[in-house]
């Protein structure tokens, strides 16, 4: 017996929303802060601006339920993106699944009292 390791067409969905927002948003912002040295403000600029892309096209928080503005995604599927993030340096942050705060996120959702998830996982989970 064999395991099915394909993905869902909604997955599929996803994952190809994932890897053409690398591919035509993240790639070509990382290859304009490298030729302009890679520090300073248009660094901090181009990757807050792809920050709020990332969350108007809805693939922002892929670990975190949906009423903490994330994607409600499972383990699984949460590898899916990070594969597909990984493919660039940013891609990650871009997405704020990238470590430590991806795993600091689920301590918080669920161990924090309210006020702990309103001083720290709020202000994680809004980027």
């Amino acid at each position: 017996m064999s395991i099915d390791f394909s993905l869902s067409p909604e997955l599929e969905e996803i994952r190809q929303r994932v890897r053409t927002f690398v591919d035509d948003v993240i790639k070509p912002a990382e290859a304009r802060i490298e030729e302009a040295g890679g520090e300073g403000e248009e660094r901090l600029k181009e990757l807050i601006g792809m920050r709020k892309q990332a969350h108007e096209a809805g693939i922002w928080l892929p670990q975190m339920p949906e009423e903490w503005g994330g994607m409600g995604l499972g383990h699984v599927e949460l590898a899916m993106v990070q594969a597909e993030a990984a493919r660039s340096y940013y891609g990650p942050w871009v997405f704020n699944c990238q470590a430590p705060d991806e795993g600091n996120m689920h301590t918080l959702l669920h161990w924090a009292t309210d006020d702990q998830k309103d001083k720290y996982l709020k202000p994680l989970c809004e980027g």
